[in-house]
């Protein structure tokens, strides 16, 4: 339930990043870029989707994302995405990559494209 939550709050913060810092939206320049986040049960399962300055996420699984985030459980995921977000562990993906409790489907760039974005939300 954490997991989906937070999916749903970073959403919602990168929404409002979009509309009120200029930064952001030009970070997001040229950008189409799509981030997927699952569990290995499928149990919970959010994208995100920028296309030219705007979101587009939903609650569900895109079989066409540039990049999926499988992680082993949802308590691990809260736990690495909550680090990143904070800005409280910047190696927390890359942790939880390396004990093997994170997989990365698809482009690699991306999700380092992603903890970039992340900055913005706070």
């Amino acid at each position: 339930m954490k997991l989906r939550l937070l999916l749903w709050l970073m959403a919602l913060r990168f929404r409002r990043a979009i509309r009120r810092n200029a930064s952001f939206r030009d970070y997001l320049q040229d950008n189409n870029r799509t981030i997927q986040f699952t569990t290995e049960r499928q149990r919970v399962a959010r994208y995100l989707a920028f296309r030219d300055q705007t979101l587009r996420s939903r609650a569900r699984e895109l079989d066409s994302a540039d990049v999926t985030l499988r992680f082993a459980s949802a308590g691990i995921g809260f736990r690495t995405l909550w680090a990143m977000a904070t800005g409280k562990d910047k190696n927390a993906v890359m942790r939880a990559i390396q004990d093997k409790e994170l997989t990365v489907e698809g482009d690699p760039m991306v999700l380092m494209w992603f903890q970039k974005s992340v900055k913005y939300l706070r």
